[in-house]
This record gives C-alpha cells, structure tokens and sequence, in this order.
C-alpha cells in the first residue's frame, strides 16, 4: 500500500531571511534597499533525523535557485525571474543551522541566526519536539518561525503568534486514514488496532488514532506499545494483536523515527502476521523507509503532503521534481516538498511586505492566499488561519507501495489506481 507520511514528521527547517552585512544586535526593523535576503536552514546533520535534514536543506537550496533565477522561470508563488521584486530584487541565499537532532541545539541555532545572521525570519523544521523549542525561542524574539514539514498538531495550537505552519497536521492526515479506509473496506473494516512506538510523538499520534476511531465509530480491539529498538520486541508486540480473539480488519502502526518504523514493520514478517490492511501512520515513514522494510512493507498504506505521482500530473510540479532530481541525483522526497514550499511561501511574503521587518512580514503571511496552482502540494493553496496561523488549505493524500513503488489511492480526485484491499498475503 502507498507510502504514508502523516505526522510528526519530517525536517525541522529553520528559515532565517537577513540582510547580509547588517550590524546591529537584532533583527532589522527599518525598510530598506537589500542587496541579500538570507535563508538559515535548521536541519539535522545527525542523529536519526540526518537523512531528512539533507532533504530539506536540498529543497530549501532549489527554492533559492528558482528565486533567484538560477533554473529559469516556473510559476510559483515566490519565484520572480531574478530575486524579489518587492526588495528591489533581493537575492536569497541559504544558511545552515545545525540541530544535531536535539532541541537544545534547535533552540541554540535559531538564537544564533537571529542574533548573529540578523534573520527577518525562520522556517521550519521537521523534528516535532525540536519545532517546539526553537519555535518558542523565536517568539520570544518577535521573529516569524514558518514550519513546513511538522504536522504534531499541539505547533499550533499554543497560540503563537510568529509560528505558521504550512503543512497537514496529524488530525489532517488521520482523517484521511480514517477517511480511506470508510472508501476502501467500506463495511468490512469495523475493527481496528493500534501499535505504537513508546516515545512521546507516538504517544500523541495513538491518542489522536483513539479518539476519531472512535468518533467514526470503529471498535478498537487491542493496542501495544513498544520500544521498537529492544531486541525480539517488535515482533512480541506484533504476536499480542495476531493473537487477540476479535481479529483487526486494520492495524494503525505508528513511529516518529526511522529507525523504529522499520523495526515495526517488519515485525509483522517476523511474527507471521498479515492483517488485511496496515496503515503506516507518523514521521517516520517516509519512502524510503517503507521501502526499506522489503516485502514486510508491500501494500501497506500511507499518508504524505506530497506525491510524487501527483508532481507528475502537474507541468509546473512535474519541472520542479525533474529540477531536483538533475541537481541531486536524488528523488524529491516530502520532506524536500515541504520545506521547498515553506522557503516561497516566506519569500512570497517578503515580497509582498517590501520590507524584512517582522511586523510587516507577519502581517503579509497573515495576508496570504496562494491558490493550489502556484504550489508544488496536493492541497487547494496557502491561507493561514488568523488565529491558530495553520495553513487551512493543506490536506493529505493516502498512498499504497505497489511493487517497490508509491501509487495514490486516495482521495478519489487524485487516484492513480483502485486499492489494493485486503493484502494478498492477509490471513498469513
């Protein structure tokens, strides 16, 4: 089943804009004739985040390039043909800031690029807990934090009001689940467990499963929760639910990192267990993570902000993917997408403020209403809620891995073929 990216997830990306050279103790407060707008991107160049910190890093740097002209023109909110007009055509460059996965360097790194880059403002930034620190570090420093690939629904709701989120939340894409799985299994799939890594994002992700299983009215049949990293307990956990007496129609799988997805997934190979459908739910499925789960991962389903199947529908979307995949050797991944749109929506209203001071810059993303054809997403546009600042037009799309591939089959609009349902090894 398709690849599912739903929440927590992705690279935390600090985005700081500046003008180079400045040398005051703060952020610019004056409107003035730029020469440089500076992207500080907060990414993991460790831990066991590193792979998506390269990711977003390599979408921030692409978005820059299009920006500035580099790779041609394509009809993006934010790309001009050379630089930001509303700045007298202001180049923007990308700065790195390191988070080492942690959110006391999260917070340290966007402190530093504020302070000594002189950042207009910041996006970010994959790690949840890592989003919540700096995020909160720069609300103290009245400088906007654009969040493009975090979807742990608690970012906004703590009523910030410099933090905007560009992304699905985990409430967006469980919907979704929920949502397909009604479609898919209609009246056959009643029943449904939960499994779970034992760390907090997970944590959150499973009660939120809880509740709107509930609130569709689904039985919940049997939840575990697990340390994935023990030795023998992934497949134990998943022994419990194959071994329940009312057998699930579907097993909700949840892991905030890598690491523990795949240790989860594959679990289910190791225990003999093939339910007739597993929806892989939370950050750390990303593609390449299901697919690096072998056969143990075919026809799971999952959920994204972004396809690349859909990229390909669309002649603008479809030049961006190629773009990246020329400049990188390497596969637009959703972690890239995301922080791709959060670096234009930033520069976007940059643009429209004229200015890089904070205030004019929050009331221009306050502003925004970016229509769906000026984005790379498969979402309806960019419009921030004016009070929550998540960006209500974002939605997720559930995709199923089909012979080491990823194919959408939700929703109906966007389908790219018909559900597999149930799995063909389900009942083994």
């Amino acid at each position: 089943m398709t690849r599912m990216r739903l929440l927590s997830g992705t690279v935390l990306v600090a985005v700081a804009l500046s003008v180079a050279g400045c040398t005051t103790s703060g952020p610019e407060r004056q409107n003035s004739s730029v020469s440089e707008v500076r992207i500080g991107v907060l990414a993991p160049e460790s831990g066991s985040s590193r792979a998506a910190g390269s990711e977003a890093l390599r979408g921030a740097e692409l978005a820059a390039a299009l920006v500035n002209g580099d790779e041609g023109t394509v009809q993006l909110a934010g790309v001009g043909t050379a630089g930001l007009a509303g700045l007298g055509g202001a180049k923007l460059s990308i700065i790195q800031g390191d988070t080492k996965s942690t959110s006391e360097d999260g917070a340290t790194e966007a402190a530093r690029l504020v302070a000594e880059q002189k950042v207009a403002g910041l996006v970010g930034a994959y790690d949840p807990l890592v989003t919540d620190v700096a995020s909160q570090r720069t609300e103290r420093l009245g400088v906007p934090f654009v969040n493009g690939d975090s979807s742990a629904d608690y970012l906004t709701e703590r009523g910030k009001d410099w933090f905007f989120r560009t992304g699905p939340t985990d409430r967006m894409y469980a919907e979704s689940f929920f949502s397909a799985l009604r479609d898919t299994a209609g009246a056959s799939a009643s029943k449904v467990a939960i499994l779970y890594a034992d760390d907090q994002p997970s944590s959150v992700v499973a009660q939120l499963t809880r509740e709107l299983a509930d609130e569709g009215g689904f039985d919940r049949v049997a939840e575990v929760k697990v340390d994935p990293a023990a030795a023998g307990r992934a497949a134990a956990a998943v022994a419990q639910i194959r071994d329940q007496p009312e057998k699930p129609d579907a097993v909700f799988v949840i892991a905030s990192t890598p690491d523990d997805a795949t240790a989860l997934v594959k679990g289910f190979g190791q225990a003999r267990y093939s339910p007739p459908g597993i929806l892989a739910f939370g950050a750390g499925f990303s593609a390449p993570t299901v697919l690096g789960a072998g056969p143990d991962g075919e026809d799971l389903l999952t959920s994204t902000s972004w396809s690349r199947d859909i990229a390909g529908r669309s002649a603008i979307a479809k030049r961006v993917m190629e773009l990246y995949e020329e400049r990188y050797n390497q596969p637009m991944t959703d972690t890239a997408a995301g922080t791709f749109t959060a670096v234009l929506v930033l520069a976007q209203a940059t643009d429209n403020a004229g200015s890089i001071d904070p205030q004019r810059l929050r009331a221009a993303l306050l502003n925004l209403d970016i229509p769906a054809r000026e984005t790379i997403m498969p979402w309806s546009g960019v419009r921030f809620d004016p009070a929550s600042r998540q960006n209500v037009a974002a939605n997720g799309v559930i995709e199923q891995r089909v012979k080491q591939a990823f194919q959408v089959v939700f929703p109906g609009e966007l389908q790219q073929a018909e559900p597999t349902w149930p799995r063909p090894s389900a009942g083994a």
